[in-house]
């Protein structure tokens, strides 16, 4: 009976499992109630874990500030690749622009920069990352657009800024994107107001501003840069230096610009043309300008970098002394290729200059000598005396037809050339060769610190170590030695004045004490600047104080006083400068850009 006896024993393991007394007791091993059903599956085990392995995942971070404008030669782009789990890797990257082929990167897992070896056009760029882990591939891209940062203004002035100006100052727009940018400008008066300014240049306005925008035009965005605003306002010329020769005058203002006017047969305005100025006009050879010297019919100035340049009549080669040379130059001709010139003076017919390293040279005229000892090269004289005391100097003047300098050593006084009136050392006997003026303007226990030499005469200031004296000698014809004391000899001028500047015209005097100006000698036209004692120095009537500068030309004088120019004399040829100016009164010179 085999089935009676399977049936006996599982009851008998189905009472061992309740217990002897029919209580249900747990199993030592439940059986999970997931698994219990009809879908239960048998191949399963319960306890085994059921999640799944992590995604591979890639970031590209970068390209949020689309566009991006960055310096065409310096510029980058940054942006960074990371992927997980761990064990991915950033496999590759690639950099695309538009629809042309995309180029492989080196390498961009982490953080790297795009620079424009790479990014170089402007436009859209298309950045590719790929992320790998086993056999598990993944990608992720970023689209931005590059545009070149560019620069645009008014050459040699600064957006944001005030300037100040007395002339209006030749104003160029500039933009570094050369032919693909459009550069606009607009004007507003100081109220704000727009205002007419259809060429760039500053309207006549006491104060305007201009307004410059620029904007690129071969870019797919928008690619301008912020408006600059330049703003312009005018103030009175301040002068800092004056010359006055034959019939014209020039000067220079504080911003280094050089201005003349007057006659200009022959070109020695250096404005590029022979047409008489009324008026200051400006030479056309930039600066800045350090020192002018008007002469007869020729002028000479010395830039701030120590250049020397000469224009005007050349008929004696008193501007150039090069094979080949002009008649005349109307605009500033540059002698040699020197930087280091210190000082130069102009007479009727000669030029005279002096290097930093004391050195003198004169060209020009030599009729009567006025060139002096030297060693000659093309025309051009450096001076020897063959005397070491002599071969050096700290400053000159050229007269008519004489010369004057100081030496480097000793700060002595001597002069050459035409002595007929006792011009060089107030003897009017012997040789044009160089000789010491004697008295106090050559003693070794003195200082001569300026020397003038005017038609026939000359004057020099000298600091004695316990007070200054001022000493003129040649001719005292028409009293433009200053003094009552006869003779042509070397004698300090009347009165106890410690004149800080002195200029000798044709026959006249000037100098400067304690900011009051002073002028003697003849009174014709009215180059004294008074109507007073022509014999000793007498102050120049209407201003009596704030005088910088002096010059005394050949029938006229012009002087500087408290940075505004003013002119007397003869008005002639438009050497004051101003149609309304003439006579004894000192006028200001009629400024051409007042608004």
């Amino acid at each position: 009976m085999p089935h009676l006896r399977m049936i006996i024993i599982t009851l008998a393991l189905l009472a061992a499992a309740c217990g002897g007394d029919g209580v249900s007791t747990p199993a030592d091993t439940d059986l999970p109630d997931a698994d219990v059903g009809p879908d239960a599956n048998p191949d399963v085990d319960p306890d085994a874990d059921t999640d799944l392995p992590p995604e591979l995942t890639l970031e590209l971070t970068g390209g949020e500030d689309s566009p991006y404008v960055i310096d065409a030669t310096t510029g980058t782009v940054s942006f960074e690749a990371a992927c997980a789990p761990e064990g991915c890797e950033v496999a590759r990257c690639t950099i695309g622009f538009a629809d042309e082929a995309p180029r492989l990167l080196d390498s961009c897992e982490g953080a790297f920069e795009l620079d424009t070896l790479l990014l170089d056009r402007e436009g859209t760029w298309t950045l590719t990352a790929e992320a790998e882990r086993g056999l598990e591939r993944t990608s992720v891209s970023r689209t931005f657009e590059v545009l070149y940062a560019f620069e645009a203004g008014l050459e040699g002035f600064s957006p944001g800024e005030s300037y100040t100006y007395s002339h209006p100052p030749e104003l160029n727009a500039f933009c570094t994107r050369e032919d693909t940018c459009q550069i606009q400008h607009h004007c507003e008066d100081e109220s704000g107001a727009p205002t007419n300014c259809e060429e760039l240049a500053i309207p006549a306005l006491p104060a305007v501003t201009i307004i410059v925008t620029a904007c690129a035009t071969n870019t797919e965005s928008a690619h301008c840069l912020a408006e600059q605003r330049y703003t312009f306002v005018y103030e009175d010329p301040t002068w800092v230096d004056v010359s006055a020769g034959d019939r014209h005058t020039c000067g220079i203002l504080d911003d280094g610009t050089l201005w003349c006017w007057g006659s200009n047969l022959y070109g020695e305005l250096g404005d590029g043309t022979t047409s008489q100025r009324a008026q200051p006009t400006l030479v056309v050879e930039a600066g800045p300008w350090a020192m002018v010297s008007a002469g007869g019919e020729h002028t000479c100035a010395i830039k701030e970098e120590g250049s020397l340049w000469c224009w005007g009549q050349n008929t004696a080669n008193q501007v150039s002394t090069e094979p080949g040379n002009l008649v005349s130059y109307t605009t500033p001709h540059r002698i040699g290729n020197d930087t280091n010139w210190s000082t130069v003076a102009t007479g009727s017919e000669h030029s005279c200059a002096i290097q930093t390293d004391g050195a003198l040279f004169c060209w020009g005229y030599d009729g009567y000598g006025q060139l002096g000892p030297s060693i000659r090269s093309q025309g051009q004289v450096k001076f020897y005396s063959g005397g070491s005391t002599i071969d050096t100097f700290v400053a000159v003047a050229a007269g008519d037809a004489h010369t004057c300098a100081v030496t480097a050593e000793g700060a002595n006084g001597w002069c050459w050339g035409s002595f007929s009136s006792g011009q060089l050392n107030g003897d009017s006997t012997g040789t044009s060769d160089p000789r010491q003026v004697g008295s106090v303007v050559s003693m070794s226990n003195s200082t001569t610190l300026q020397i003038a030499a005017g038609g026939t005469h000359s004057c020099a200031i000298v600091d004695l170590g316990t007070e200054m004296q001022s000493l003129c000698w040649g001719s005292d014809e028409f009293g433009q030695l200053g003094r009552t004391i006869g003779g042509s000899s070397a004698f300090p001028v009347d009165g106890l004045y410690a004149f800080s500047t002195l200029s000798t015209g044709a026959d006249h005097t000037c100098a400067i004490a304690d900011e009051v100006a002073y002028c003697w000698g003849r009174s014709a036209e009215g180059r004294l600047g008074h109507n007073g004692n022509n014999t000793i120095p007498t102050e120049v009537s209407t201003l009596n104080s704030g005088w910088t500068d002096i010059a005394a030309g050949t029938e006229h004088t012009c002087g500087v006083s408290a940075g505004t120019m003013y002119c007397w004399g003869l008005s002639a040829s438009g050497r004051l400068g101003n149609p309304a100016a003439g006579g004894a009164t000192p006028t200001p010179i009629a400024w051409p850009y007042t608004p």
